[in-house]
This record gives structure tokens, sequence and C-alpha cells, in this order.
């Protein structure tokens, strides 16, 4: 390790008093840090830095990387998760930084980035699936390679020393660009017309790509091959000029050309530069609006599902791999594809079929109509290309040789983003009809419910015709963890290389808020993964963190915790809200009461998708014909309450989408169970309720609120309560100082609404006739009011706040959520 000279820290620009303002020294910023975040931002401000972004990389500059650790960790252990990150940021071709640093609330550390490229080729360093994975023992394997370039030091001596070592890294502005390959030609060459071509105001279309390649070819100081494509770069000082037959052609403004050649670097490597210029014909500029189509993918997301590509397949894939794209729609998915020869490209519609024909940028591609679901597809399952014709001969041989596992044969890649339909049962329904049964669901009894979905049954033929391809597909998540997919996973048991996920919010044509996977398959090789991680993007493509994945059975999964009651013969009125019977009355699954039960609870789905949304809790049935209700009855209120407030305490993100509630791993604390109660107790989802007068079915119904935690003393009520259950099971109950604190605060709220004498279109609005009214009357009658008399809720929502916080990270650490 090489240590620098310890410099007095008595003067810095961060720990003088100006004009009454009080700067503190890093060292002081540090020390008064209470997170990570506080960490990160001590440095922000002290190093001054610029064009900061917090993501998978905690501080990110164009020339600096920053790991940071809120507590005192080892350099080296820093370091070795940076070098994974900079790792995967090289296999997917983006650009690094010239230099690497770590800090911690003690010390920092800064070494080149290039002193450390070296350890990349190393084959004997073991590489964990995430950057969070790194560890001493990484740490160990990058030590020979790394240890002697770090330069650390202790903030607390040598404050300036490190702040001068950033400032200068940042001013020397190297850049470890990236280099241009057979596997990001295409990406490449669109970046250049929007960055370089656009401002040289070319004519011709077509001569982009001479204009690129004469560029591409030419180290800024000489001709790599001479005139490669028929044009020529010359410099007139430092601005580049082309010269193009008789046309010369000069930069409007050069600051896009100075960016890309910040970014890439020239000339190509000499093997491949003979290959690129054999590509040239098949470039042209791609314009986005000719690929929008039904399941269009934003051409920025299909960047990234090509840099993840060459990450997963290595260099040259582009080379190697034929591509059959059999959801290819308008051609999204091979817009970014270098070696069109390689490519067979089919879709159901004919006249997509025409589209993609009339496209220049796919010349050289094989493009046929074909339905893949039913075409040659015999009554017994099997594949017979005879039967429709349409597959070419080309296409017909690779599959063939590559089923026979023949040296000579290409290994094929399926590159597909399927349409996400879904039928309502085994027979399709009325707004998809057919779906369910197409001629390849016909073999796909044994997979239940998975067998409705139309990507699974793509999955399923792909499977079946092409058992030895690699698989890259935009799809959802269903298939990775989805209780009901048990099966088909059981089928499916493909190696899992590499992936990413996506917000939806990137598809235009998506509704909701949930991840869109990008994964790569080696269907060859039956390695089932328990644990799928991949890396999260934004909407525009931008790395954001990292997610992972598990797969657990289903038998695990939090909805077996709680067994559920018989229904009895008792009828009891369908609810759709606390005091809202339902409209209807035939075709009513739940419409009868449970022995012993004090309240129904709405618990539907196993994923926080449903947690929102599919979890309350109501005096009456609910009114939602499934299986995922239960009846609270004394003897299971615990588990309940517990359940209740797993579901609904952890904020729904399009990240956790699909995130499976699991039974507990860990006993649980008594405390953390009466929280629990008392946060269900006053959460909005709690829909108990008393009221007379529901009118369905042609009779009158009343419900008997048991869920009031207060006697009719307590809060001043002026009649008495039929039921006091909860007063006498909370009874003897220790709270913690949080839950007391909500207990508290909603014992003056259920005081205020018993105090106050509301109008009667309140009264009759909430059904206010009976004493016993429920958190949901109470709330909303008060907030009802609110114009005439207004109820400050914020001490009770600060008093919930602070319970919710305790509780939220509990829910990972007893194991009901998968860290």
């Amino acid at each position: 390790m090489i240590s620098p000279t310890a410099e007095s820290a008595l003067y810095s620009p961060f720990s003088s008093t100006r004009k009454g303002l009080n700067l503190t020294t890093l060292a002081q910023a540090l020390a008064d840090a209470r997170s990570e975040e506080d960490v990160k931002d001590a440095y922000i401000t002290a190093l001054g830095l610029r064009g900061v972004s917090k993501n998978l990389v905690d501080i990110q500059t164009q020339e600096v990387w920053f790991e940071a650790k809120a507590v005192s960790t080892p350099p080296i252990v820093m370091f070795a998760q940076l070098m994974f990150y900079v790792r995967s940021a090289r296999k997917r071709g983006e650009a690094i930084p010239a230099f690497l640093a770590v800090i911690d609330r003690d010390k920092a550390a800064i070494m080149p980035t290039e002193q450390a490229l070296p350890l990349l080729d190393d084959k004997n360093i073991v590489w964990p699936k995430s950057g969070s994975g790194a560890d001493r023992e990484l740490g160990a394997q990058i030590a020979p390679y790394v240890q002697t370039h770090i330069v650390e030091y202790v903030i607390a001596h040598d404050e300036q020393a490190f702040i001068r070592a950033v400032k200068n890294a940042i001013r020397e502005r190297r850049i470890i660009r990236t280099p241009i390959t057979p596997d990001n030609l295409r990406q490449v060459f669109d970046r250049w017309v929007a960055m370089i071509g656009e401002e040289l105001g070319v004519k011709e279309q077509a001569d982009y790509a001479v204009l690129f390649f004469a560029d591409i070819m030419h180290d800024g100081q000489r001709e790599a091959i001479k005139g490669p494509a028929g044009a020529r770069l010359l410099f007139s000082g430092e601005k580049p000029v082309f010269i193009l037959g008789s046309e010369q052609y000069e930069l409007a403004n050069d600051r896009g050309y100075r960016n890309f050649w910040a970014i890439y670097h020239r000339p190509p490597e000499q093997r491949h530069r003979h290959y690129l210029l054999e590509r040239r014909d098949s470039l042209l500029p791609v314009d986005e609006q000719k690929f929008k189509g039904a399941y269009y993918t934003p051409l920025q997301i299909v960047d990234k599902a090509y840099d993840q590509l060459r990450a997963a397949l290595s260099e040259n894939w582009q080379d190697r791999y034929l591509v059959w794209d059999m959801c290819a729609g308008v051609g999204n998915l091979e817009a970014k594809h270098s070696n069109l020869r390689n490519v067979f490209m089919s879709t159901l519609d004919p006249a997509d079929v025409t589209i993609m024909k009339s496209n220049p940028a796919f010349a050289g591609a094989e493009i046929f109509q074909y339905d893949y679901l039913n075409d040659d597809v015999t009554d017994f399952g099997e594949i017979d290309y005879d039967l429709s014709g349409k597959v070419p001969m080309a296409l017909r041989q690779a599959i063939v040789d590559a089923r026979e596992g023949k040296p000579s044969a290409k290994p094929i890649l399926i590159l597909i983003n399927p349409p996400y339909g879904e039928a309502a049962n085994s027979i399709g329904n009325a707004g998809k009809t057919g779906i369910a049964t197409t001629r390849i669901s016909h073999g796909m009894s044994g997979l239940g419910y998975a067998a409705r979905e139309l990507f699974v049954q793509f999955l399923h033929r792909i499977l079946h015709e092409l058992p030895r391809a690699k698989l890259a597909m935009f799809s959802t998540l269903k298939y990775i963890n989805a209780p009901n997919f048990e099966e088909f996973r059981k089928q499916w048991g493909a190696k899992y290389l590499d992936g990413f996920i996506v917000h939806s919010k990137a598809f235009d044509t998506l509704k909701g808020n949930f991840p869109v996977g990008f994964l790569v398959w080696n269907l060859a090789k039956h390695e089932p993964t328990r644990i799928i991680q991949t890396i999260a993007l934004d909407r525009s493509g931008k790395i954001v963190g990292e997610k992972s994945f598990f797969d657990f059975p289903n038998n695990r999964l939090l909805n077996e915790w709680l067994p559920r009651s018989r229904k009895n013969r008792v009828e009891a009125v369908p609810l759709t809200n606390a005091i809202t019977p339902i409209g209807k009355t035939a075709g009513i699954r739940n419409r009868h009461w449970s022995d012993g039960a004090i309240a129904h609870f709405l618990c539907n789905g196993t994923d926080l998708q449903n947690s929102g949304t599919m979890t309350a809790i109501f005096s009456s049935v609910h009114s939602i014909g499934h299986a995922g209700g239960y009846f609270i009855r004394p003897d299971n209120l615990a588990k309940a309450a517990v359940i209740f407030t797993v579901r609904m305490v952890i904020p729904h993100t399009w990240q956790n989408h699909n995130d499976q509630f699991l039974q507990p791993s860990n006993e649980l604390p008594d405390e953390f169970k009466s929280d629990c109660l008392v946060w269900m107790l006053f959460a909005g989802k709690n829909l108990t309720a008393g009221a007379d007068g529901l009118h369905w079915n042609g009779l009158n119904w009343s419900l008997v609120n048991h869920f009031i935690p207060f006697t009719e003393s307590q809060v001043g009520a002026k009649g008495r309560f039929e039921s006091d259950f909860m007063v006498r099971y909370m009874a003897g109950i220790e709270f913690s100082t949080e839950a007391g604190a909500v207990i508290d605060e909603g014992r003056k709220l259920w005081a205020r609404f018993h105090a106050t004498s509301f109008p009667r279109k309140i009264r009759d609005e909430y059904k206010l006739g009976r004493p016993d009214a429920g958190w949901y009357q109470i709330r909303r009658a008060l907030e009802a009011y609110a114009n005439i008399e207004l109820t400050d809720f914020d001490p009770f929502k600060a008093a919930y706040a602070a319970l919710t916080a305790k509780l939220r990270p509990q829910v990972y650490k007893l194991g009901f959520l998968p860290e």
C-alpha cells in the first residue's frame, strides 16, 4: 500500500467562516454522517463533483467512479466491488472512467483504472453474480494486480491531499475509450449519425456510411486504411474535413465530434477492420418511426439488449450465431444487428413482412411470414416444416445440424419480444379469443395456468424444437417466480446466463408499473436457477441498481401460513367496500360466514403487485369470488395481523412488483406481533365497520364491529359498543413505544369523532347510526367535516410513520421477503 505524505489540514475551503456561513471540513461532515447517503453527500460537496449520478456505482462521474461505505471497510474489498462494475461495463462496451476511488467515514483511496485492467483477463478469478457479492475473498484475488497502485488517505490527516488528488484526476480528463467491434458496429454507427453525421449537411443518406468509415479508420493523425470507403478525412488545424468525390463536408458544430471521440477508440483493432468494411452496405440511418408497432421495443432499450448479448455471449457473437426472431413485428430487435446475413425474421402479420422487406436497414436478412404457435405443428405436437413450407431451407438445415450437434453447426440464438397475452381460462376469453387454443398449446396440459400465457407457449415450442439454442427474451417475470408457473419451471430448467430488467414505462404500449426482463438463457444446459440476478434500468436505459429474483416452492409462500376456515350456512352481505354491498345478487361465491369469525380478510395474490390493492379486512364477506380470502377468528388473529401488515407495510415499486411474500424464516418476537396488530388496526385498509341499514338481496343488513381497541368511556361514546372483543384481546399485551404512540394518537381521533355532531349528509353517507363505528368511518367522517371543523391528523400520521419505519426492515430480517 502506498501512503502519501501526511499534510496539514489546517486550511480548507470547507472550514472557513465567511459572511456568517459556517462551512465544515470533510472530516467534520463525515463525523456527523449517520448513513451511507450522508457519507456520499459529504464527499460530493468537499470534492465539488459535477455531473454526479448515484446508481449502481455509488458516485459516478465521467472521470471517477466511487464506491462508498457508511462504516470503515478494507479498501481492497471496496475496490473489488468497483472492479465488478468495471468488468460489467467493459463487457457491455460502456465507457469506463480513468480513475477509481473508494471512500468511507475514515479513509479514502484512489487508483488509475488502467492499472487494474489486466486482472479482467485472468480466467482464474471467480467473480460473484452481483456487485454486492464482492467480499474479502474477491479482494484477495485482485490484490496482486492493484495493491501496489492504490494510494490511501486517512481523512483526519490527509483530507486536503485526497481532495487535490481527485481534482487532479478530474483535470486530466483521461478516459478509457470503448473499442469499435463487429458486435457494436450498428450501435456506434447510429450514435455517429446522431452526434456527427447530422452536423455535416449530407445530401444522400447512403453517404453516411461512407463518411463514417472514413472517420473510424483514421486515428486523428493518419489513415489506418487508405480511403477505406471512397471518402477521406483531412484536418484543417483541429477541425475535421470530409472529402467525398467532389463534395467537401465540414461540421456545423464540432461539439458532438469531440464528445463522440471521447467515448470511442479509433481505429478499430487490426483484426476487425476488413470485416467491418464488409458490413458497410448494411448501414443506413435508423428512422425510429419505422419501427413503431404493437409490441414496439424502444431502440435505446434494444441498444442495451445488444450490450447484454455481448456480455453474455462474448465478443463477435453476431458473426458466430444465427439469429431467429419469430416475433419480429417490424424488426425492432434486429435494428442494431451488424451482420444481417445471419438473421432470420418471421412474424404473424403479412403486412409486417412487407414493411420489413421494404426497409433497407434489413437488406441481407431472411424475412418470412410464419405463425409460430400454429404453423408446422402436427396433431401430435411434433414439428413438420413440410406442412407449411414457409421456413427457409437454410434455417431448417441449421436447426437440424444444431439438434444433431454437428461440429460444423452454427449456434442458434432465439431473440424475441413475444406478446404478453393471457387467456382468462383454458379455452380463451371473449377479448382474447384463441389465446389458449393454439396448436402448440394442445401439448401443454401438464403446465396448468402457465399454458394460458402466449409467451410461455413460445417457450414451450422453442424448448421442443431448439433444445441446444441460446434464448434472449423480453418478457414479464412471471415465469421466474410466480406461483402459477411452478409446474412450468420444473420443465424449464435452462441455465441463466445474464440479463437486465427495465421499467415497463419504457414501452409505450404497456400499462402498469412493473419490470420487463431481458434475460439470456442456455437451453442446452439443465441447471435450474433459484436466484436470478439482474441489472435494473430505468425507462431511458440508465442503470439504477441491481435486482434479484428468487424461485421458492409454493409451500414456502406466505398464503400457506394461515389455514383457511370452512364456510357455514349463515348468509352474510357481500361488500365492495367497508359499508357498500355489491350491486348484483347472482354469480357471487362469497356470501356465507364461518363459525367463530369476527372479520373477513381479503388477501389475494402472493406478491407485491397484489398487496396494495388486494389486502383489507371487512366486517362481512368481501364480494370478490376467489380463494384469496380468509376468515379471521380469535385463534388466528395474531397471524392475520402479521400477514396484513407485512403485505401492506412495504411500498410497491416497479422493481419489487414480482417479489413473493414468504413464511417467516425466524421466530417472531412478541413485540413484532403486537406492533403488527396496532399497525393493522389503524391502517387505511382496515375497513371493519359498525352499520345498520345496508340493503342487499331484498333484505336489510347490519354490521357488527369487533375491531374497536377502546372502551366506550375511553373515547366518550354515547352508546354501548356491541362487541368489546378487541379491548379484551389487547388486555395484558405490552406495547412498544412506537405502537403505544399510535394507540394514544388514535384514541384522540376516536374521541374527537364521538364528540362531533355530524350533519345528516355525512351521517347517512358513512352509516353513522351505531356507536361502534370503525376506523374507516371515523377517518372519512372527520375528513368530510373538515370545512366546518378541521381535524389535525398530523400527530397521528407522525406516530404511524414511526411505527411503519420500525416494521419495514423487520419484514426482510424475519424472512417475509428475501433480501
